[in-house]
C-alpha cells in the first residue's frame, strides 16, 4: 500500500525558479526590448524580468516528487487548478497567457508615454453586440464612437462613466462609419449584477492606441501579465537621459495599467529565487505580494511598490538601505 500511494499520480504541479531575462540585453544580435519611431538614449547594467516554470497539465507527479520538492525549498507545489482550471482546455489557458502578455506589453508602453507625458490617441471601435444587446442593429462592427449625446470621448473609462451616470433610456452616439459622421439613436438597460444595478449598452468595444513610437519585444515562450512593471522601466530608461539602472542588476515583477498602478502575481518567492541566482541585488515587487513571501534570497534586497512612481523612486535612491520593505 505504502508503495501504490507513493506511485499514484496526484492532482498537483511543481512551480520552479526561471532563469530571468535582461530587457537590456539582446537575441541573435538584436535588442530584447527596441523602441521604435523615437530617439533612445544608451542603458547600463540589468533589468531583468522574472519567470517561473511550471509542469504541464498532463505531468504525472507522483507522491515522491512531490516530496522532494516541499524538502528542497527551491520549488512549490500546487494545486493543479490553480494554473490549470477544471474545465478548461490546457490550450486555451497557453493562448489567454499569450494574449495576456501582449496586453502587458501595450500596458507598459501606454504606462511610459503616460509618465512620460508623451501624448497619444484612443480610438473606440465596435466589434460587435451582446446577444440580447437592445441596440445590435443599430452600430456596425468597426464604427469609431468619437461622441456620446454631443461630448466628445477621448478615453474608454471617460466613455463607461458616461453610461453610467445617465438617467436617460435613450441617447445619441456619433460614429465615424465609412468616412462619414453619423449620429445613431443608442437604447441604456439597467441590469443587476452581484445585486447592484448598473447602466449598459450592450456594445463590444475595443481600445485602439496611436502612438508616437512602438515597442517591439524579443522573447519567446514566456506568458502572463506580470512583467508589466519591468517592460515599462525599461522602455522610460531607453527613452531618457536619465540612467536609471546605473550598472546595476535589477529583477523585478508586476502588472501594470495604463496609469502606472502595479498588481501582484503568482509566484513570489521562485522568481526571488531565480533573481538571485544570477546575481540581482535589488528586486521591484508588487506590494500586495508581501504576505505570500515568507524567505527573501540573501543579498537581495526586496521592495515593495503600488505604483509606477514608487519603483522609479527605488531606482533611483542613492542609499538602498533606505528603501521600504515588506512588513
Amino acid at each position: 500500500l505504502l508503495i501504490t500511494g507513493l506511485l499514484v499520480p496526484l492532482p498537483f504541479v511543481l512551480v520552479e525558479p526561471g532563469t530571468p531575462d535582461d530587457t537590456f540585453g539582446k537575441i541573435k544580435g538584436k535588442q530584447v526590448l527596441e523602441v521604435v519611431g523615437r530617439k533612445s538614449f544608451p542603458t547600463t547594467g540589468k533589468l531583468n524580468l522574472t519567470r517561473i516554470w511550471v509542469t504541464n497539465p498532463d505531468s504525472r507527479l507522483h507522491s515522491f516528487e512531490l516530496i522532494r520538492a516541499w524538502a528542497d525549498g527551491e520549488r512549490s507545489v500546487q494545486p493543479r487548478e490553480v494554473f490549470y482550471p477544471k474545465g478548461i482546455d490546457p490550450n486555451d489557458v497557453k493562448k489567454e497567457n499569450v494574449a495576456d502578455m501582449k496586453n502587458s506589453q501595450l500596458s507598459s508602453t501606454l504606462a511610459a508615454a503616460t509618465y512620460l507625458n508623451i501624448p497619444y490617441s484612443e480610438r473606440l471601435v465596435v466589434k460587435g453586440a451582446t446577444d440580447n444587446s437592445p441596440n445590435k442593429e443599430a452600430v456596425k462592427k468597426e464604427d469609431e464612437i468619437i461622441s456620446f449625446n454631443g461630448k466628445r470621448i477621448t478615453s474608454s473609462n471617460q466613455l463607461r462613466e458616461l453610461i453610467r451616470t445617465t438617467t436617460e433610456k435613450n441617447v445619441e452616439l456619433q460614429v465615424i462609419r465609412d468616412g462619414k459622421e453619423l449620429t445613431i439613436p443608442v437604447q441604456i438597460r439597467t441590469v443587476q449584477s452581484n445585486g447592484v444595478k448598473k447602466n449598459v449598452i450592450g456594445i463590444l468595444i475595443s481600445e485602439d492606441y496611436q502612438l508616437p513610437f512602438n515597442v517591439k519585444i524579443r522573447l519567446k515562450n514566456i506568458g502572463g501579465p506580470s512583467a508589466g512593471l519591468i517592460f515599462t522601466l525599461a522602455i522610460i530608461d531607453k527613452l531618457t537621459k536619465e540612467d536609471l539602472v546605473k550598472g546595476r542588476n535589477i529583477a523585478g515583477t508586476g502588472t501594470i495599467t495604463p496609469s502606472g498602478k502595479v498588481g501582484p502575481i503568482g509566484g513570489i518567492e521562485e522568481k526571488l529565487i531565480g533573481a538571485s541566482r544570477e546575481g540581482a541585488t535589488i528586486f521591484l515587487a508588487p506590494s500586495l505580494n508581501c504576505p505570500d513571501i515568507r524567505h527573501t534570497p540573501k543579498g537581495l534586497r526586496l521592495v515593495p511598490v503600488d505604483n509606477l512612481s514608487e519603483a522609479l523612486a527605488a531606482l533611483r535612491a542613492t542609499d538602498p538601505e533606505t528603501l521600504p520593505m515588506c512588513g
